[in-house]
């Protein structure tokens, strides 16, 4: 009699679990899509395909909806103390934020899926860096990058059920890509994925 509860058991958590992760009603439904999307493509083209996708216009579906799908990402304050090589560091501030002292057109950074330019070397201790969003607020948790020509700054946008204030651009943030802020770090690296957003009334 126990083994038998203990299998019904098994299988409701099983299928639970396969509910959460595969339905869009499932609280995983969104990050998993991304994972779903990378058995055939690479990440870098998911992310293009999103830039390139139209933040105007909504298909029917998602109008009855009332919201659409974006490419997310996590942006943040990179600290010189969690690096052991220099390098690293200025490639982080350069991904992340604006460089103070300007870029260094000598120094590339790369990632799987990425190159960029590293900033010149400034003294981070008496130096204020990524410490101004384009709304010239400074960035704090809630705030995100956002494609203004759709999003202008301070649009209320409500990311998986989380409403965010837009407050920041970038020139790689277009059409359905957006970037959250967070405090730290090692948070930022964790958000990417597909998420739902609620469409704004503007």
């Amino acid at each position: 009699m126990i083994k038998s509860i203990l299998k019904i058991l098994i299988v409701v958590v099983i299928g639970y679990g396969f509910f959460l992760i595969t339905t869009e009603d499932g609280a995983y439904w969104t990050k998993f899509k991304l994972y779903r999307l990378l058995l055939t493509k690479p990440i870098e083209t998911i992310r293009d395909e999103y830039s390139q996708k139209s933040c105007r216009d909504f298909s029917n579906e998602e109008q009855r909806d009332g919201h659409f799908e974006a490419f997310i990402t996590g942006y943040c304050k990179p600290k010189a103390t969690g690096y052991t090589v220099r390098k690293d560091f200025l490639c982080a501030v350069a991904l992340n934020c604006s460089c103070p002292a300007g870029k260094d057109e000598n120094s590339e950074c790369s990632s799987d899926t990425l190159r960029w330019q590293a900033c010149q070397d400034f003294n981070e201790v008496t130096t204020m860096y990524c410490n101004q969003t384009a709304s010239t607020l400074e960035p704090a948790e809630g705030h995100v990058a956002a494609d203004w020509g759709c999003f202008p700054g301070g649009t209320p946008l409500e990311i998986d059920g989380q409403v965010y204030k837009v407050t920041d651009k970038g020139g790689v943030i277009k059409g359905r890509r957006i970037d959250i802020w967070f405090d730290d770090c090692s948070e930022a690296l964790k958000a990417t994925g597909i998420y739902k957003v609620k469409i704004p009334e503007l």
